[in-house]
């Protein structure tokens, strides 16, 4: 079956890198510590998404400035982010990363974003959206500068989007049938 949101594909995109041979140890641990990450968001497991994050973290929306909510400066504020975004059940994201870049301290990923957007978070947004879809099709292009701390903890995730994903996003319905639930044991 064919999803309109599947987030293996970020987590395959990192594997495949995880698979080529040449990264020092560093950079791998790296990779590791951000498959980890995206995995943990995907399931929702806000637990084991903080546990990746840099006790000095500080993320940052390029496209939303730094004082919006899409760039929690410190680690309190970034766990908000995530727990907001899961009690939400806005973490259905799919990053379909067609470049990725890795070094000792950051990892660049760049691709289309999917993000499947409850109708009634969108409500809340101020958007309307009338109809019984559940979810609604945020589409944009991300670029990801992850950067990372000295035990490959993620210390930043500054990200650019281009697009406003949301311009006709009630024109994109979603069913729950159209988003890939990963699992625990999937990947």
């Amino acid at each position: 079956m064919t999803y309109k949101i599947d987030p293996r594909k970020q987590l395959r995109a990192i594997e495949a890198r995880l698979a080529q041979p040449g990264d020092d140890a560093k950079t791998v641990r790296n990779l590791r510590k951000m498959l980890e990450h995206m995995h943990a968001e995907a399931l929702g497991d806000f637990e084991t998404l903080m546990a990746t994050v840099s006790p000095q973290a500080a993320y940052m929306s390029f496209s939303s400035g730094p004082d919006s909510p899409q760039s929690p400066r410190s680690k309190e504020a970034i766990a908000q982010y995530y727990g907001g975004m899961v009690a939400a059940n806005c973490h259905q994201i799919e990053h379909a990363i067609d470049r990725l870049v890795a070094d000792r301290d950051h990892v660049t990923a760049e691709g289309a974003l999917r993000i499947a957007y409850p109708t009634e978070v969108l409500r809340a947004m101020g958007r309307a959206v009338d109809g019984d879809a559940p979810y609604y099709l945020f589409e944009a292009r991300l670029l990801i500068v992850w950067g990372f701390d000295e035990h490959s903890l993620v210390r930043c995730e500054d990200s650019y989007i281009a697009g406003d994903g949301f311009a006709g996003i009630e024109a994109r319905p979603l069913q729950q049938k159209d988003i890939f639930a990963l699992v625990t044991d999937q990947s």
